[in-house]
């Protein structure tokens, strides 16, 4: 090819116009990453991604909520609650988020009771709530709590051996209780002996299983609470029932007698079979915010007594097929065996929710839950399976709060890496042994080519 004048400017201007046409498409392409912010979560349970509970929850939420975040500039947890921060304030514009050096403002850290590094105060109206660590659920929780309109107060009847919000043992309900508190709820017990009214700000009713029996004006004024339209959530066990039975015929529930026996539980290696496993839900929103499996200790089942019942009532946990209810008290559980006449064979209900729409307000709803164990939510079987989600999820839903269902907590699955002796050994001899040799023998097999050559 002759490469001539006229060549040569057409090559200078095909220069040109690549050069031109480069610039133009990095400067698109720059503006459109301006524009555009795309990622992509490859952790092992997306712990880099909020929920989808936590994004319907920042969809719904209004302005003025803040978020103080009390962090030095060259902390070395910024960069973190930066990230964190940023993944919030990119599904909801309206947040508020401030940066505050606590070095700069004592007087500020003072007055908030600021006690470390990376925490962060969120507020609304008169409303706040400090949040302590970088998880999903702590942020989101608070978001929850400062968000609520009223004051949600659960008040726990007390005076009959019945289990406490407030008790550290293993059969009370402190964890539960801790839990409910950061979701914005406020707990208090009540005697109906010293004081007769239930306060009237009082979103749900809590009976936890009374081991003694109520007088006859107690269970009136629960009957008047029922009656004028209040919520409430009564947690049963097989021998404590009995204390409440006007209640039940109110309800037009009644419980079967004995214990439900569930062989299913070998499953998860438990050999007791008075332990009730539970993955069968309503279709409710209280059985979609429960994901997996629930474990119920010594339950009692339950029944609808009434095809013409004023409430609308809904069997809310079904145990499976080949579980049975044992009558009569059990020494052992080598006794535990179907006695066909005596004891009622599954499937069973452990828990009914029911509602009405109340005459003196057709929006308002009245609910109440019925569950047939105390234990599943006590603090030694809290932590065990979907128990804490459940006994969240039905206390939001008493308190007409079901769409702040419960955060998922997002553990660090892919964080650590647990190998037998074995694989340790291969994977050491490995890089010890066989790469190096690799290595070696495809550079003595390079270097006699080069040789020969």
């Amino acid at each position: 090819m002759n490469i001539n004048a006229k060549t040569k400017r057409q090559l200078k201007v095909q220069n040109v116009i690549f050069y031109a046409l480069l610039f133009v498409v990095v400067a698109l392409l720059a503006q459109l990453s301006l524009k555009t912010n795309l990622s992509a979560d490859w952790t092992g349970n997306n712990r880099n991604t909020l929920s989808d509970t936590t994004i319907e929850l920042l969809s719904q939420l209004e302005e003025g909520i803040t978020i103080q975040a009390f962090i030095s500039t060259d902390n070395d947890y910024r960069e973190a609650l930066d990230s964190h921060l940023s993944r919030y304030k990119k599904h909801n514009d309206k947040l508020i988020i401030e940066y505050i050096n606590p070095d700069f403002s004592p007087d500020l850290v003072r007055q908030l009771n600021i006690q470390q590094q990376g925490e962060m105060v969120v507020s609304h109206g008169s409303q706040n709530t400090h949040v302590f660590d970088l998880s999903e659920q702590s942020l989101t929780n608070a978001l929850i709590s400062v968000s609520r309109t009223k004051e949600q107060w659960l008040v726990f009847i007390e005076g009959h051996g019945e289990r406490s919000p407030f008790g550290q043992e293993n059969y009370n309900l402190s964890t539960w209780g801790e839990q409910l508190k950061q979701k914005g709820f406020k707990l208090q017990t009540l005697n109906l002996v010293e004081h007769s009214q239930i306060p009237t700000n009082t979103a749900t009713v809590i009976i936890a299983s009374p081991e003694k029996p109520w007088l006859e004006g107690e269970v009136s004024i629960i009957k008047d609470y029922i009656a004028n339209g209040g919520n409430l959530f009564w947690l049963a066990d097989p021998n404590t029932h009995q204390y409440l039975s006007a209640l039940a015929e109110q309800l037009d529930i009644e419980f079967i007698p004995g214990t439900v026996i569930d062989p299913n539980t070998q499953l998860l290696g438990i050999e007791d079979p008075q332990f009730a496993l539970i993955n069968d839900y309503a279709n409710h929103p209280i059985g979609e915010a429960t994901s997996t499996v629930t474990l119920f200790p010594k339950a009692v089942a339950i029944e609808a007594t009434s095809t013409e019942s004023q409430w609308q009532q809904i069997s809310l946990l079904n145990s499976q097929d080949n579980t049975w209810s044992k009558a009569g008290l059990i020494n052992n559980n080598s006794s535990l065996v179907f006695e066909k006449g005596i004891d009622t064979e599954g499937p069973l209900s452990l828990g009914y929710i029911q509602s009405r729409n109340l005459s003196t307000d057709e929006d308002k709803q009245q609910r109440i839950a019925i569950i047939g164990d105390s234990d599943f939510v006590s603090n030694s079987y809290i932590g065990n399976a979907a128990n804490l989600g459940l006994g969240i999820a039905l206390i939001n839903w008493l308190a007409d709060d079901d769409k702040l269902i419960s955060i998922p907590v997002k553990t660090t699955l892919d964080n650590s890496l647990d190998l037998s002796r074995t694989q340790s050994m291969i994977i050491g001899l490995g890089f010890l042994i066989v790469i190096p040799l690799l290595l070696f023998g495809i550079a003595f097999f390079i270097w006699q080519l080069r040789r020969q050559r």
